[in-house]
């Protein structure tokens, strides 16, 4: 090859939009919503947000897989996808059999931000409360600094166990404090699984695990869920 001066100045292009979000100039598009959700069995049935599922004309799970709706539960805030095609997830959610304790360690794992990270992310806080702001039995309260990307995440404790999902924060004129979020608690989760003939597994209790294999359990179960218009 001979280089010819003059053609194309070197320094061309070098002032032009830099982002990720962009391929050859191109705005990729992007989901109207995106939320989180965990695997609760192994043909890779998932549960997530309401909201993320509300009147989307696509659902897709980590990009790649599209899912649809098997059931939900308006009043709690919860939804059941099933994959179009099953899939093997790496690990399932092991619902806790026993209360949680508590002022109890836990943690929720969650894309945070929408998946710009690649993987979900562990947030971690304690059980405030094991009913909601408003005395309901099937919410939890919990001291935790979540973003709206965490909703529909899995809440754990500190052996491993599923206690809860994380809600998405309420809408309209009020706003919790930042270290304030809520949680729909295993308990109801089971009866909607029930509703759809699921029966998740079982917690097996083992005490406390190392925090990572408590960060590859969460990464295993958690996934991306998108809803596009």
């Amino acid at each position: 090859f001979t280089r010819t001066d003059g053609v194309l100045d070197p320094a061309a292009g070098g002032d032009t939009e830099q982002s990720i979000d962009l391929v050859s100039g191109l705005q990729i598009r992007q989901p109207r919503l995106s939320r989180s959700g965990f695997y609760i069995d192994r043909s890779g049935t998932i549960l997530t947000t309401a909201d993320a599922v509300d009147n989307c004309t696509r659902i897709t799970v980590d990009q790649d897989y599209e899912a649809q709706v098997a059931a939900t539960d308006a009043a709690l805030g919860v939804a059941l996808l099933r994959p179009v095609e099953p899939l093997a997830p790496i690990s399932v959610a092991m619902f806790s059999d026993s209360a949680p304790r508590l002022q109890s360690d836990i943690a929720v794992a969650g894309y945070s931000y929408g998946g710009v990270l690649g993987a979900p992310t562990l947030t971690f806080g304690t059980l405030a409360d094991i009913k909601g702001l408003g005395g309901e039995t099937n919410r939890q309260r919990l001291a935790l600094n979540a973003l709206p990307g965490d909703a529909g995440g899995p809440v754990i404790d500190i052996s491993g166990g599923v206690v809860g999902m994380l809600l998405p924060p309420p809408s309209g004129d009020r706003k919790l404090p930042d270290n304030v979020s809520l949680a729909a608690d295993a308990g109801a989760l089971r009866q909607l699984l029930d509703t759809a003939g699921i029966v998740p597994e079982a917690a097996t209790a083992r005490g406390s695990i190392p925090p990572a294999e408590l960060d590859r359990l969460a990464s295993g179960m958690t996934v991306l869920v998108n809803c596009w218009d």
